[in-house]
């Protein structure tokens, strides 16, 4: 497991929490997932994963439930990532004559 990960779990532990799970993410990220009721708790532990640089910090709030979920996304070195391209919005020049449902355009 990562440092970071560890490190986060850890630190998390000294806290009032309700869960704590890790899974992958589906672009190959490592992801670390606290469950907490305690609003202190969670940022707390947010203000920690800011402090190692994490990849992407994400906390989420339930109110239904009262409770936040912070996410800790950490890239994981093993697995080899695919280059993203990006989606242009043009038709492609062979459909030019077609209508572009998306934005009304010809």
């Amino acid at each position: 497991m990562q440092e970071e990960r560890k490190k986060i779990i850890r630190y998390a532990l000294d806290y009032e929490v309700e869960n704590i799970n890790t899974y992958a993410g589906y672009k190959g990220d490592l992801i670390v997932k606290v469950t907490t009721k305690d609003i202190h708790a969670a940022a707390e532990i947010r203000k920690y994963a800011d402090s190692l640089g994490l990849k992407e910090i994400v906390v989420k709030e339930n109110p239904s439930v009262e409770e936040y979920e912070i996410f800790c996304v950490t890239p994981d070195k093993a697995v080899y990532h695919l280059k993203t391209e990006e989606i242009s919005d043009k038709i492609h020049a062979k459909h030019s004559s077609q209508k572009d449902v998306w934005n009304g355009s010809h």
